[in-house]
């Protein structure tokens, strides 16, 4: 061999350890003994030892005893000339961790072709394999929804279509993947998919849009929507996901409530069948909500989600809350008509009380832009007795009212000592917006049950028209009233007295809660 031959060799020799050493995977050589005879720094990074601390160790001190048996097995494999690629196993590492690994087992032969041992890659997979199962979980929680869950881009082309999508709309995720979700919409409704396209653009979510879709067999449904912007690693908007639900057999089911609640003759009858009815299915729909929430949730806090993962993870839970929600409102409502609500009177700050209120407001209200402001009078006492939980519901209800109506500008909380005419002391509570405002015609009959704003803006809003009802029916139980005063597009401002029954501590110095 010649000289030039010879620096070649070592020169290739060279470039062979520095790419060993260099690796950021662990590559390791074993005799047959499973005797450790080379470590890299990939090792020592991956399982934790030094190289001193491991060659001429056997390599079972990485292998769980339950797994001592996988050794064997690859000695076995190497000694009848066999490579072993991609084997996904566990390793312990110096510090006791367990840790997901893929391995690849070659055979070493030497100068003679004796096979004298082994060489190993080994690649941490550990995080890869907990995002695997994240996604496999939320691709299941999908999977398994009974809500219609899909995905679109911003040209309105499907992206994905779970099993409850074809049991709404009758079409496969194969019809349906790669083509516009305008098939969907009724010919008389062309210009609602580009409206609803511009506020994703926008970055705006929608919420319990009820709205008309058709069939693959051409019937036509009741459908409730709630559509969030998808964004891509650089928080760029690149679609949306949307949660379907089919509201037909509600719709219907509703009417059917309507035409038995004007028919009979026994009032009082028909509103305790109805209201045991609404309290019996939103008990059973909770339970299984509340697991599904749990879930969502859990999943919208891995870190190692994908930003389009963690787009539906967060779709799921806000739509569950929502409908979580609705379902408390439908229980409280219940509960009032059937005259199930009792006052429990006791000690507590009113200020702290306002304080929750704006905590519970603060993440809608931030994403708006709203400026909020609270100011609670000095005068009040620093701590009342009256029934928290209930004074508490009524100013959340306002509140979020407020928040939900408003696009821009303020929400204003107010509470104030005042003098009855009959010398009794008095709190009022206001609550101003710079919202979407109420005609005349609304304002009328707002505190009845069902009634909401015009359908073609309230559709967009959401709400089941019961939350104000509620807090009148907690308002007239504290002995109080409730108002409003509002015009369309200059805002509204809400505002309800209750009497003080007592009060235990003079009030704090400071106002301005």
């Amino acid at each position: 061999m010649s000289d030039l031959d010879k620096l070649s060799t070592r020169q290739m020799q060279s470039m062979l350890a520095a790419l060993v050493e260099s690796s950021d995977d662990a590559i390791v050589s074993k005799n047959l003994d499973s005797i450790v005879q080379s470590w890299n720094r990939g090792a020592e990074r991956v399982f934790g030892y030094s190289a001193g601390e491991m060659i001429g160790q056997r390599i079972h001190t990485l292998i769980p005893e339950h797994l001592l048996h996988e050794e064997e097995e690859i000695i076995s494999k190497l000694k009848e000339g066999h490579r072993i690629e991609h084997y996904e196993t566990v390793r312990r590492r110096k510090d006791g961790q367990l840790i997901n690994i893929s391995l690849t087992v070659s055979p070493i032969y030497d100068d003679s072709g004796k096979l004298i041992g082994g060489s190993k890659i080994a690649r941490d997979i550990t995080n890869q394999a907990r995002l695997n199962k994240d996604r496999a979980m939320l691709a299941a929680i999908v999977e398994s929804s009974e809500d219609g869950i899909a995905s679109k881009d911003l040209n309105g082309i499907v992206q994905t279509w779970n099993k409850s999508m074809e049991s709404i709309f009758g079409y496969t995720a194969e019809e349906m993947i790669g083509n516009s979700i305008t098939i969907l919409v009724p010919p008389e409704m062309p210009e609602e998919e580009n409206q609803l396209l511009a506020k994703l653009s926008r970055g705006e979510k929608i919420e319990h849009y009820e709205t008309v879709r058709v069939r693959k067999d051409g019937q036509r449904i009741d459908v409730a929507l709630t559509v969030s912007p998808l964004r891509d690693s650089t928080g760029k908007i690149i679609g949306a996901s949307k949660i379907v639900r089919d509201i037909t057999k509600a719709k219907q089911l509703k009417e059917q409530l309507d035409v038995l609640q004007t028919t009979l003759l026994n009032v009082e009858e028909t509103s305790r069948l109805k209201s045991g009815f609404i309290s019996t299915i939103s008990h059973e729909i909770r339970a299984p909500l509340g697991g599904i929430i749990g879930l969502a949730e859990i999943l919208a806090e891995e870190e190692e989600l994908s930003p389009s993962a963690k787009n539906v993870a967060d779709a799921v839970v806000d739509a569950s809350k929502s409908l979580y929600r609705v379902l408390n409102e439908l229980l409280d409502f219940a509960k009032v008509e059937a005259g199930k609500v009792r006052l429990e009177n006791r000690k507590f700050s009113l200020r702290h009380t306002i304080i929750e209120v704006v905590r519970m407001i603060n993440p809608e209200r931030t994403k708006k832009g709203l400026e909020l402001r609270s100011i609670v009078d000095p005068d009040i006492p620093e701590f009342i007795i009256g029934d928290e939980l209930r004074v508490k519901q009524v100013l959340l209800n306002l509140a979020n009212n407020a928040v939900k109506f408003s696009e821009k500008g303020h929400v204003y909380i107010a509470a104030n000592l005042i003098e009855s005419t009959d010398k009794r002391s008095v709190i009022e509570f206001k609550v101003s917006d710079t919202g979407i405002g109420l005609s005349e015609n609304t304002i009328e009959r707002l505190f009845q049950p069902y009634v909401q704003a015009d359908p073609s803006t309230s559709r967009l809003f959401g709400g089941t028209g019961l939350g104000l009802s509620i807090a009148k029916s907690y308002v007239d139980l504290m002995g109080g009233e409730i108002g409003v005063q509002s015009q369309p597009n200059e805002g509204s401002t809400f505002w309800f007295r209750i009497p003080i029954p007592g009060a235990t501590e003079p009030a704090a110095q400071a106002a301005e809660v």
